[in-house]
């Protein structure tokens, strides 16, 4: 088969994969008996693969097409991505430290690979100097930022909020990061105007986080908007006590028993068994009403 003929072939076989993935396998696998030495075939088997995400297959096809192609970076980083995407990040690692000029997906998969690794100082460290490179970016102060996060560095992390603000503006995943800092230094109504814009963006839906905002709006006064936000959560997870005793806490407080035995009344619906605090909670409704 000519270097003509073989072109054609992956061609075709990339042409086929979309209808008929099994005879554009098949023209590879024949690619690679008649062209042993080229390290296209095992390349295109490879990223078939990994479309399939059948990594193992993708490596062992990746593996030889890399000694037969030694000094093609593009290999080294199908590799690296590999790895990673089984759980292995330090071969990822080894593969992404092979690139001889690394672009900054490779650094920012790296340092992605250090986070998983739980080496944050190395991953802090890689993310600075992709910075200095490219500021533009939004996933490298997302990184950056949770990074820091772990290291209960809220100032320095905010110094980096308040810096991709100025290049990216407020992007939700940003304005989120933004309140979990906040919360984590204290500072409440900062906090909750976080929240809420990164809500505004785009509407909040683990019902974990939803209940950080609403402790937020809790902790300002703003009960009313705290018991809209928990009743949000309530939708995603009605099977959590805790959201019902804050919110039985708030309209007890506002005086709204009607509504608190309404919620203690869905709680005893989704609930194998009220808590002690939702007892507590349900009697003391019942000696307001006596």
């Amino acid at each position: 088969m000519s270097d003509q003929e073989l072109t054609h072939t992956l061609l075709r076989a990339e042409a086929l994969m979309k209808s008929n993935w099994i005879h554009g396998l098949h023209l590879l696998e024949t690619a690679i008996k008649d062209y042993p030495e080229d390290p296209r075939p095992y390349l295109s088997i490879a990223e078939f693969y990994i479309r399939r995400q059948l990594f193992d297959k993708a490596i062992k096809n990746l593996q030889t097409a890399s000694k037969l192609a030694p000094h093609d970076d593009s290999i080294k980083y199908l590799l690296g991505n590999c790895y990673f995407a089984t759980g292995d990040y330090r071969t990822a690692i080894v593969y992404y430290d092979l690139i001889q000029r690394p672009f900054t997906d490779v650094q920012y998969n790296k340092a992605l690979a250090l986070a998983h690794l739980g080496e944050t100082h190395k991953c802090i460290e890689l993310i600075k100097e992709l910075l200095h490179k490219v500021d533009n970016l939004p996933f490298l102060y997302f990184l950056i930022i949770e990074q820091l996060l772990r290291l209960s560095e809220y100032e320095e992390a905010q110094a980096y909020i308040r810096r991709a603000e100025q290049k990216i503006g407020k992007h939700g995943h940003l304005m989120f990061l933004k309140a979990i800092v906040f919360a984590q230094d204290q500072k409440w109504l900062q906090t909750y105007d976080a929240f809420n814009e990164a809500d505004q963006i785009r509407p909040l839906k683990e019902a974990n986080y939803l209940f950080s905002f609403a402790v937020s709006a809790m902790r300002i006064g703003l009960d009313d908007k705290a018991i809209e936000i928990l009743s949000r959560a309530l939708e995603k997870d009605p099977y959590n006590s805790t959201f019902y005793e804050e919110i039985m806490r708030m309209q007890i407080r506002k005086g709204k028993y009607k509504e608190a035995l309404e919620t203690v009344e869905m709680a005893e619906k989704h609930l194998p068994r009220l808590t002690p605090v939702l007892v507590l909670l349900k009697s003391r409704i019942k000696q307001e009403d006596t």
